[in-house]
């Protein structure tokens, strides 16, 4: 699928054009940048890339982080902190510089824009003006439309950071729109059989696109009491749903599937899972770790907010980078095999140290 620009100089699915009305480059060189355990730092600045505690400044890319953030201030969107909030995992800081999409703002010599990132709601990558040139952060990418989210934008940048979320950068992801179709033809036959299957998935953007696809065919479902809030938040947020109801073990909800979220280790259930069939949503392969103990009939199915290899391909060169740097637990594969695509293609590992893949 091609990227082409859409308003405010980005870029999303259709032709490529140079932006206009937008200040002069600045000087091209070697943007100084290094990872460490706790996110990415641009060096000699006050600003880091999702990091939790270190630092002053920090940018929040998603509501998808595993831990409250903890630094002095942060940047990120309203949708984002909304989420953390019904997750519970809100920011310990009450100093948040809550952003708007395509709408750029300075802190000191730092020109700075949030673009959406196409996965979740509120999520962005953050597009940074320097003055050796212009940096694109981008740990998580969708090109592919949900349904729930505004659609991924991009810019050209000098430097370009990427995730290696997938295992294989050759790899394609089943085609979502034929994924799609299987997973509902799924669940109908298992209604008609007089079942109804317990889906596991993401609790943040993937239980929010299951649930508008479900509902979009007349099919009702209850969901998770964690889901339910996050489902709140989409709606409130001008994403609506369609019909669902929360989740209660007093309630029975044999009429209706049930969206629970995923476990991320074996045997990681707080609570008995409904009865029934299980459909396993994974955003790749081997992601969701079920106790080998489960007896039960377990699909697979594969719905991802994040870009594959094949995919981020097409996201570099709409970005035309002169360095790109990929972080996450495959960088040294993704480097490897995409060394070619630009003049600097170099891992960007936790202190420097290399990742065992």
């Amino acid at each position: 699928m091609a990227l082409t620009k859409a308003s405010h100089g980005v870029y999303s699915h259709k032709t490529m054009v140079a932006p206009k009305g937008q200040s002069a480059p600045a000087k091209a060189g070697s943007i100084p940048i290094r990872s460490t355990d706790d996110g990415i730092h641009l060096s000699n600045s006050i600003l880091w890339f999702d990091s939790k505690v270190n630092g002053q400044l920090s940018f929040v890319s998603s509501a998808e982080i595993q831990m409250k953030v903890k630094v002095p201030q942060i940047i990120t969107t309203e949708e984002t902190l909304k989420i953390l909030a019904a997750q519970k995992n809100a920011p310990h800081t009450h100093n948040a510089l809550v952003c708007q999409y395509n709408r750029p703002f300075s802190i000191g010599r730092l020109r700075m824009e949030l673009l959406p990132s196409g996965g979740i709601l509120g999520g962005a990558s953050l597009y940074v003006e320097t003055e050796q040139g212009r940096l694109l952060y981008a740990p998580y990418l969708q090109t592919q439309k949900s349904g729930t989210v505004r659609q991924m934008q991009l810019k050209k940048a000098h430097t370009l950071i990427l995730n290696a979320y997938h295992p294989d950068p050759n790899q394609a992801l089943p085609n979502r729109k034929k994924e799609r179709e299987r997973f509902l033809e799924a669940v109908k036959s298992t209604l008609k059989n007089g079942q109804c299957p317990t889906i596991l998935c993401r609790p943040a953007a993937i239980a929010q696109e299951l649930t508008k696809i479900l509902s979009d065919e007349g099919i009702p479902v209850a969901v998770h009491p964690k889901i339910y809030r996050i489902n709140k938040v989409y709606e409130a947020c001008g994403s609506p749903l369609g019909k669902y109801t929360p989740y209660s073990a007093r309630s029975a909800h044999r009429n209706k599937p049930v969206i629970w979220p995923a476990p991320t280790k074996p045997g990681q259930f707080r609570a008995r899972l409904p009865e029934g069939p299980v459909f396993l949503i994974e955003q790749t392969s081997g992601e969701a770790q079920l106790s080998p103990s489960m007896k039960r009939n377990v699909e697979r199915f594969y719905f991802s907010n994040a870009c594959d290899g094949v995919e981020l391909r097409e996201v570099i060169a709409a970005v035309g980078p002169k360095e790109l740097y990929f972080t996450g637990p495959y960088a040294k594969r993704y480097v490897e095999e995409m060394k070619t695509l630009c003049p600097k293609v170099r891992p960007l590992f936790q202190n420097d140290q290399p990742t065992l893949f």
